[in-house]
């Protein structure tokens, strides 16, 4: 099942609604950074976001979406850990926020993503890459006893037109991170594949191999050799640190790093 636009905005759930963004334009309205670091480090590492107490507004969040979590027991505690972890690495990265959570039925949630995402309006038009993706995710209880095809759980709400080999050229824009994915992928493996796909630090541009190639033009565009050197967009990794990026941008230390690629 696509993410459909309509699905991410019904029912109960916690967080913003989403609202329609037309052409190719992120959205504008991501939180500044935090001027002052919080007193209580955070656990690093991938490893160790179970360990991370959530900042009072990721907690509600995570509160407002438990009310309403159903499923099994088992169903319910997975999707309570997985929220949970998704949380804790929007807080410990920098990187992104989680703007939307349900638990309803399956986990679903709209995140803003820091990464250079390009796109192309048209075939005259120039490639623009743009500081953020808005993302909607899903992860079915299915995820938990069967493979799931690479474009099951990630669409990009905005900006529109993105132009990659893996991400469909059509209203959905679903995120293609594999022929199929491992039975019980976490979610935050999930986001990290999507960063780097979007980054194209992790590419997929072979039409003769179809695992993840879902927009052809874009993958014979991006194999000619003046924008093969546009690659990677970015050679930042997911997590970085707040206070190198603030060193590096006193200018404009509220706002995430510049990533390298622009056109």
């Amino acid at each position: 099942m696509k993410l459909e636009p309509s699905n991410l905005s019904n029912g109960n759930s916690a967080g913003p609604q989403r609202t329609q963004q037309d052409g190719p334009t992120a959205p504008s309205s991501f939180p500044s950074l935090p001027s002052v670091e919080p007193e209580r480090p955070h656990p690093v590492g991938l490893s160790a976001l179970a360990a991370v107490t959530l900042d009072p507004p990721y907690q509600r969040l995570l509160d407002l979406a438990r009310a309403n979590c159903g499923g099994p027991v088992h169903w319910v505690r997975r999707k309570l850990a997985e929220a949970h972890d998704l949380l804790a690495l929007a807080q410990i990265s920098s990187r992104m926020q989680v703007l939307w959570l349900d638990l309803t039925a399956e986990l679903r949630a709209m995140i803003d993503l820091r990464a250079p995402v390009p796109c192309l309006s048209g075939p005259e038009a120039p490639l623009q890459i743009l500081p953020l993706a808005r993302l909607g995710l899903r992860y079915p209880q299915e995820a938990l006893v069967a493979p799931q095809p690479g474009y099951s759980f990630v669409q990009v709400l905005a900006p529109r037109n993105v132009w990659l080999a893996n991400v469909s050229r059509d209203d959905y824009q679903v995120v293609c991170l594999g022929a199929t994915l491992p039975i019980s992928l976490p979610i935050k493996e999930l986001v990290m594949m999507t960063y780097g796909a979007l980054t194209l630090q992790a590419i997929q541009i072979d039409l003769t191999d179809p695992a993840g190639v879902l927009n052809a033009a874009a993958a014979e565009w991006w194999q000619s050799p003046p924008n093969l050197r546009r690659i990677p967009l970015s050679r930042e990794p997911f997590i970085f640190d707040r206070k190198k990026i603030q060193k590096r941008f006193p200018e404009n230390a509220t706002t995430a790093p510049r990533d390298s690629g622009a056109g």
